[in-house]
């Protein structure tokens, strides 16, 4: 039996070539709107992180905003066996080959100065969480993966 501590096993095939995906669960900063919060993310954040996330080799990076509206949709979903909704305000999901990459981009001063600092614009950094895993795809563009 593993340890708790032991590293998570690898994906079925080699690592080689393997995607790693980090996904930001995030919260809003308090006293902002669904709205405010996408704007901020969509008009602000985003266009301003996008290009460095290139020059450091990020592959995708894709945001989820769940509003009061999507989170009623999941009415129609719920099920016997999936009956607990997430209250996270946002996903947001940057895929990468190697976390070096993204951590070389946490280091630019460009990050440093103007993008490390607007976090706390629109999030709420104490309740945001983060994890990490492999990628693996079964669908893609409506056609199975083999």
């Amino acid at each position: 039996m593993a340890n708790k501590h032991d590293l998570p096993a690898p994906p079925i095939k080699s690592t080689e070539g393997q995607l790693l995906c980090l996904t930001i669960c995030g919260y809003r900063r308090p006293g902002m709107s669904e709205d405010d919060y996408r704007r901020h993310m969509t008009q602000v954040s985003g266009p301003m992180t996008k290009e460095l996330m290139v020059k450091y080799g990020i592959i995708g990076w894709r945001m989820l905003h769940n509003t009061t509206e999507t989170r009623n949709l999941m009415r129609q979903l719920f099920n016997e066996h999936m009956i607990n909704l997430a209250d996270f305000d946002c996903f947001s999901q940057v895929t990468f080959k190697s976390i070096d990459g993204y951590k070389r981009m946490r280091e630019d001063a460009l990050y440093k100065k103007q993008i490390s600092g607007d976090h706390i614009n629109f999030a709420d950094t104490q309740r945001s969480m983060m994890t990490i895993g492999w990628v693996t795809d079964v669908i893609e563009n409506g056609k199975l993966v083999e």
